[in-house]
């Protein structure tokens, strides 16, 4: 069984269509200002989105390579994009790029979270990110007080999933008197044709750690470790994803969701993806024979850890050509209204886009981010401390501004006894 560990978890409890934003401006304020650090696929999304904002009038795209950073400003940035550079090992540094704005976007690797927030602290600013894994996300509730001592908010896991599911959960659970299981499912299909099997849409890193990474479920209303991939579970989605296998995988959703619905009488919470079975094989096989430990080897007398080898040989093959996929989140909540046992579920969908090219989990990820962001700057989004996106976000003006991105909602109910 896994341990609470001390985490501040009242917190808790408290195809592109144009975009046309509402037009209220930054700090409650005339103009919207994005820091948005890490310029990679996600980070590139969360620019175009913000760009389009017509309130949105100053966006700094920061990165580790400043080449790329300059490059993804003047690519999606709409001409209101900066490059700069910015290491998140200086958090001086970054502090100091990032005062004035109104939210930092913290779109770089999750295991930089922390480093992150204490950043926009300095900054005294507003914090978002894309997700921690379970792992992190929990610890980053430990800012809370820190983030409420300056006025400011921080919202961890506020992209596509974790995000879009998180808000999706609330809607569903806010129509029930009391939660028993909330179910959240991540499917997806590429119809792209690769030369080679290491073909992925978002971080390969992130990627290695979800199938390496043993996933947590809440179950009886305890946390419960689960053997990798277990679990599986028939599932059908329209084409071109069809009827496929969903297993058990470490996600930041588990890290929020028991504790918000908690006093709801939540016993069940877990996360299950359809990762292509090809990739999983490859990684399950470089696991078994070591290729993903970070514990250092000497190799002709010079110390380095096979997973950093791994992931820089995989980064260096990256796919050339952008995805041409689709992906699904669904999220299925039973429970009790009227006396009576419900079982209800939601679902989006997003498509890739050829112009600009962006992948289907680009999309997803980067525009909900961009779009909360920009709510929180214009005060839509208004709070203090660390707050779960469940919790915080409004689910009808958020769905609404997705669904002017071309992202399409579906709900309905169901037979609770099939569920």
């Amino acid at each position: 069984m896994l341990q609470s560990e001390g985490v501040a978890w009242a917190a808790l409890s408290l195809c592109c269509v144009e975009a046309s934003s509402t037009n209220l401006g930054g700090r409650y304020g005339n103009v919207v200002k994005i820091f948005v650090l890490g310029a990679g696929m996600m980070g590139r999304a969360v620019v175009y989105d913000l760009g389009r904002a017509r309130d949105v009038k100053d966006i700094a795209v920061a990165d580790f390579d400043r080449g790329r950073a300059r490059q993804v400003a003047r690519q999606f940035g709409h001409g209101k994009a900066r490059g700069h550079f910015a290491d998140v090992h200086d958090a001086q540094h970054l502090s100091k790029l990032a005062r004035g704005y109104d939210v930092l976007l913290n779109c770089t690797q999750y295991n930089w979270n922390l480093d992150v927030m204490r950043a926009a602290l300095a900054a005294r600013i507003n914090y978002m990110d894309l997700g921690g894994l379970y792992h992190m996300t929990r610890k980053q509730f430990a800012l809370d007080k820190d983030f409420r001592r300056i006025g400011r908010l921080a919202i961890p896991g506020m992209g596509g999933a974790p995000g879009i599911t998180n808000v999706m959960a609330r809607a569903l659970a806010d129509t029930l008197e009391s939660v028993n299981a909330i179910r959240v499912y991540n499917a997806g299909a590429d119809e792209q044709h690769y030369d080679s099997p290491i073909a992925y849409t978002f971080s390969i890193a992130t990627i290695l750690d979800e199938l390496t990474m043993p996933p947590v479920m809440f179950e009886g209303g305890r946390y419960v470790e689960k053997p990798m991939l277990s679990e599986p579970e028939p599932g059908t989605f329209r084409a071109p994803i069809g009827s496929i296998t969903l297993r058990h995988s470490i996600h930041s959703e588990l890290g929020t969701l028991p504790e918000s619905f908690r006093r709801k009488g939540v016993k069940e919470v877990f996360f299950k993806i359809n990762y292509d079975p090809r990739l999983v094989a490859l990684v399950r096989d470089l696991d078994q024979a070591g290729f993903t430990s970070r514990e250092p080897v000497t190799v002709n007398g010079t110390r380095v850890a096979p997973r950093a080898v791994l992931l820089s040989l995989m980064q260096q093959r990256a796919p050339k050509k952008t995805a041409r996929d689709v992906e699904a989140l669904r999220v299925v909540v039973t429970g009790r209204s009227k006396n009576r046992r419900v079982a209800s579920a939601m679902e989006m969908w997003a498509d890739y886009s050829r112009r600009p090219q962006l992948s289907a989990v680009a999309r997803d990820t980067g525009f909900p981010a961009a779009v909360a962001a920009a709510m929180l700057a214009r005060g839509e989004i208004r709070g203090s401390g660390v707050q779960a996106p469940e919790n915080i976000v409004p689910p009808e003006p958020f769905f609404n501004e997705l669904k002017k991105r071309g992202f399409t909602f579906r709900q309905w109910n169901f037979n609770p006894r099939s569920s």
